[in-house]
């Protein structure tokens, strides 16, 4: 990767990481022979490549390369790039359902990370280990691992992660019923989103806050956000930002009354988050239709919906979900 026009190639497909076109990261490799057959030997190019199909959907072919990026990176001593190709192991284990292998990744690459100063690899780590804290549901945890982050991503002037870290607290909050406070973040995501100037990233956070408006009973306006975000996501090619706006706008839909439509589209998420290899996307879903089923009257459907959640949370440790399915069901068993 030494010549001019490699370089060149290298920054181009650098940038296009940068400003989340994924798809277009991906042709513009595979129609370069010179960087197809670079791919083995540059940690670097195989990361980003890795690190972009995982982001589409692909998570056991970008587990490959971000395996062998990391293999390329230790071989030839490079720090920098080893520490960020673990953080990428670990978010491709925790989008498939394995937490603790994802913990143990992020902890690595967050250590490393500080030995070399890199502040947007400490915040991007520090970022993952609070999703994790939420799904297990220590939610204060996760606040903490988030406000570490966006201190580390300040220092860093890394906006994205900014972005990231203001979502993800607004997902917190909304956990905690804080819907007040969660908005507030999600205004902030949303607002900064928009100034980076990624479609991908402004519809994550549009659909964010659409859910938070749904909870707070804003259907109409929940809607609207959502099938904005839904339609971005389509736009960009995010398979997987789509399967979570049709999540979204199934909330916001059985937040205006409604019961058949919103249950439709719960059971394509399922079947796209199972065939996506995205066991929490199911199981968040399954939750999902398991509330919309008990609010359409059809208890027995709603409870063994609810089972599945309660076991599929189980299994990837998510304790917290698991106890409040628990206690859902327990009283439905009372009434």
């Amino acid at each position: 990767m030494d010549t001019p026009n490699m370089l060149m190639d290298l920054r181009t497909v650098e940038q296009l990481a940068a400003e989340g076109r994924y798809p277009n990261l991906i042709a513009y490799v595979e129609g370069r022979q010179s960087l197809v057959e670079a791919l083995e030997g540059s940690p670097t190019l195989a990361l980003l490549y890795g690190t972009a199909h995982a982001r589409l959907g692909r998570l056991a072919e970008g587990d490959r390369w971000v395996a062998l990026a990391l293999q390329r990176a230790r071989e030839r001593g490079d720090r920098a790039i080893e520490v960020r190709a673990l953080n990428a192991r670990g978010a491709i284990a925790l989008e498939g359902g394995r937490l603790d292998e994802a913990a143990e990744h992020f902890r690595r690459a967050l250590a490393g990370a500080s030995d070399q100063g890199d502040h947007a690899t400490m915040g991007r780590c520090a970022n993952n280990l609070g999703i994790i804290a939420s799904v297990r549901g220590d939610h204060a945890g996760a606040v903490g691992s988030y406000t570490m982050a966006q201190a580390a991503f300040s220092r860093a002037g890394y906006r994205r992660g900014i972005v990231d870290t203001h979502h993800n607290l607004a997902i917190a909050y909304r956990e905690q019923g804080q819907l007040e406070r969660a908005l507030a973040e999600a205004e902030h995501a949303v607002e900064v989103s928009h100034e980076v100037g990624d479609p991908g990233l402004a519809a994550q956070s549009l659909a964010g806050r659409a859910e938070i408006r749904a909870s707070m009973g804003d259907a109409a306006m929940a809607r609207r956000e959502a099938e904005a975000a839904l339609a971005a996501h389509r736009e960009t090619g995010d398979v997987v930002g789509e399967s979570e706006d049709l999540r979204v706008l199934a909330a916001a839909r059985a937040a205006d009354g409604e019961t058949d439509e919103p249950v439709r589209l719960l059971r394509e998420v399922i079947e796209r988050a199972k065939a996506h290899s995205r066991p929490l996307l199911a199981a968040t879903a399954e939750r999902d239709l398991a509330r919309v089923l008990e609010l359409a009257g059809k208890r027995e459907e709603a409870l063994q919906s609810a089972a599945v959640a309660r076991d599929e949370f189980a299994e990837l440790g998510a304790l917290g979900e698991r106890q409040k399915i628990e206690q859902w069901m327990a009283g439905w068993g009372a009434r």
